[in-house]
């Protein structure tokens, strides 16, 4: 119901004709009061004569329209099956066909997908920064069983060398004493642990020179530097459907370094200690390459520790991965440490 304004063409009395913008109809009725029959249905109408306002109101039931189809939303016009691939950094949704799915359906297949495709998103963020990670995690394959070193047979006597029997043993028995009251025999730990330790598996570039005496190893590790180190770590964007690298900051990469170096550290003290039950100290002197101010990139010793094997005992090998290599080896007196920016100090090598 409502008042409006009205222009209206007489064509016979009581009979008028009725223009609007929704068309023509007929009015049927004196002056300030008529029944209206047009297409869009019948009307009772009060006029105030002269004014050109009226009250209306419809009189008929009106007819039951036919409502619009309704137009099909993006969501029901989903194939049954949509695929998340990651390519490169970006996640691509296909269709059952495996081709790019229609960029009108994109808004509403992320809407429904959300919670799936943010699980898919921090897996593969997780996967890139797993091996990130592995760099942290080196020492976690120390064996918790110790090996054992046949000695060489260096100066050992042969039969050949004797006119008689009595003598060969004479010989080989004073050979067998002189081999137990020297200790063990550094050329076979030696080379014993340059095949143990030559045998690991290393994600970045390492070069160890070792020395053995008695059962003392001393290793000299020239370390990765820190500028081959990763300096970033993958995050997701949920909104883009992509991975992207946050860089660390410049404190963050050098404790990330610090934990790379330690656990290389504590990686060849474990792998030394399991070659042989004769190996009783482990010493580790770790240096770096690094440009002076002068420009000439110089060898800086940042590590060092010296850890025996009664030390070693301490450690809970079951429980590698809930041991902090750094904490560990500041335990068992090792020189290594960082200045308020991460950069790792120059220590003094051993000997």
């Amino acid at each position: 119901m409502g008042f409006r304004f009205q222009k209206r063409i007489s064509i016979l009395p009581g009979v008028r004709l009725n223009l609007s913008k929704s068309g023509a109809s007929w009015s049927v009725g004196p002056r300030g009061a008529s029944v209206n029959i047009g297409k869009r249905g019948i009307f009772g109408n009060v006029g105030i004569p002269g004014t050109g306002l009226s009250y209306r109101e419809r009189l008929d039931k009106p007819a039951g329209r036919a409502s619009a189809p309704a137009r099909p939303s993006a969501a029901a016009s989903l194939p049954d099956r949509v695929v998340a691939r990651m390519t490169g950094d970006e996640v691509v949704l296909l269709d059952p066909q495996d081709r790019p799915l229609d960029p009108e359906l994109v808004p509403a297949a992320k809407r429904l997908m959300k919670d799936d495709l943010k699980v898919f998103l921090d897996d593969h963020a997780a996967d890139r920064n797993t091996e990130l990670q592995k760099l942290r995690f080196l020492h976690h394959d120390i064996p918790r069983t110790t090996g054992s070193v046949t000695a060489g047979n260096a100066g050992k006597p042969s039969r050949e060398q004797f006119f008689d029997q009595q003598s060969y043993m004479d010989a080989l028995m004073r050979w067998r004493a002189e081999q137990a009251n020297s200790g063990p025999d550094a050329d076979a730990l030696a080379d014993a642990l340059l095949v143990s330790l030559g045998a690991l598996d290393w994600p970045a570039e390492i070069n160890i020179a070792l020395a053995v005496t008695g059962g003392r190893v001393l290793l000299d590790v020239d370390l990765p530097e820190i500028e081959d180190m990763p300096d970033a770590t993958w995050k997701p964007v949920y909104t883009r459907l992509e991975l992207v690298q946050k860089p660390m900051t410049k404190k963050d990469h050098g404790g990330f370094y610090l934990d790379h170096v330690c656990s290389i550290l504590m990686r060849l003290a474990g792998h030394s200690f399991a070659t042989s039950a004769d190996i009783k100290t482990v010493a580790l002197s770790a240096y770096t390459q690094r440009a002076a101010s002068t420009g000439r990139v110089d060898d800086e010793y940042v590590a060092t520790a010296e850890i025996t094997r009664a030390q070693w005992a301490e450690v809970d090998l079951s429980g590698l991965g809930r041991i902090d290599p750094h904490q560990l080896l500041r335990r068992f007196g090792a020189k290594i440490e960082t200045n308020a920016r991460g950069k790792l100090l120059v220590q003094t090598p051993l000997s």
